[in-house]
C-alpha cells in the first residue's frame, strides 16, 4: 500500500491483523466450544495489549513522518493509514466483548439448531481477516472490492438476525447473550470493510461504503 519510506507501517498493520485473527479464533471457541476460558483469557488479553502498542507504533511513526516529510507530504495517505490502524485495533476489543459473554456463563457450543450457522459465521469472518492482509500486502483492487462486498452482504445478513431477535420471531436459548454476540460479530466486519475501504477509496469516502 505505501510507498518504501512507509513500509515499516505495512509491517505493523500487518502484526496487528495476525494478532486480530488470533484473538478473535480465541474468543470464538470460547463461546462456541469446550475451550477453557482460565488457560486463554491471559493469552487473549495480553495479544490485545500488543495490538494497541503495535496501534501507538503506527501512530507515532505517522507522526514522525509527516514531520520529517511536511514539504512532500501525502495526507490523504497518512489519513489512510491512521483510519486502518484505528480499525484494525477495534477488532480487538470486540473479539475481547465476545469472550465476556462466554465469561459470563453463555455457551453456544450446545445449540443444535444455531451452532453451524455460528460456526459458518466465525470462519467467513476469519476468511475475511486474513483477506485484509493479503489485499494490504498484495494491493489487488479487485481483491479489496470483493472484501468490502463480501463483508457488506453478511452485514446486512447479521442485522437481519438482530431484527428478528429484537422483535421476538427468532427463538433461542440465551436471547441477549445472543444479540450481544450479532452485534459484536456485526461492528467486527464493519471494521474490516473500513479497513478495506481506505486502501482503495479516496479519502473523503473512506468509512463511507454503506452509503454507496
Amino acid at each position: 500500500m505505501s510507498d518504501y519510506s512507509l513500509d515499516s507501517i505495512d509491517v505493523k498493520l500487518g502484526q496487528m491483523l495476525t494478532n486480530s485473527s488470533h484473538m478473535f479464533d480465541l474468543s470464538m471457541n470460547c463461546l462456541l466450544g469446550d475451550t477453557n476460558l482460565e488457560t486463554v483469557k491471559e493469552n487473549l488479553y495480553s495479544t490485545d495489549k500488543t495490538i494497541n502498542e503495535l496501534h501507538r507504533d503506527v501512530r507515532r511513526e505517522l507522526i514522525v513522518h509527516s514531520a520529517v516529510n511536511s514539504r512532500n507530504l501525502d495526507v490523504p495517505l497518512l489519513l489512510a493509514y491512521m483510519t486502518m490502524s484505528k480499525d484494525i485495533e477495534r477488532i480487538g476489543d470486540y473479539c475481547k466483548n465476545i469472550f465476556e459473554i462466554a465469561e459470563t456463563g453463555n455457551s453456544f457450543a450446545k445449540e443444535a439448531d444455531e451452532l453451524d450457522y455460528f460456526l459458518a459465521l466465525r470462519d467467513k469472518i476469519s476468511g475475511f481477516i486474513v483477506s485484509l492482509q493479503t489485499c494490504l500486502s498484495l494491493d489487488e483492487k479487485d481483491k479489496v472490492e470483493q472484501l468490502i462486498s463480501s463483508g457488506a452482504e453478511l452485514g446486512k445478513e447479521i442485522d437481519e438476525k438482530i431484527t428478528s431477535l429484537l422483535e421476538k420471531n427468532l427463538e433461542v436459548k440465551y436471547p441477549v447473550a445472543t444479540t450481544l454476540f450479532y452485534r459484536y460479530l456485526k461492528r467486527i466486519i464493519l471494521h474490516i470493510v473500513n479497513a478495506a475501504t481506505a486502501i482503495i477509496m479516496p479519502t473523503d469516502q473512506i468509512d463511507y461504503i454503506d452509503e454507496r
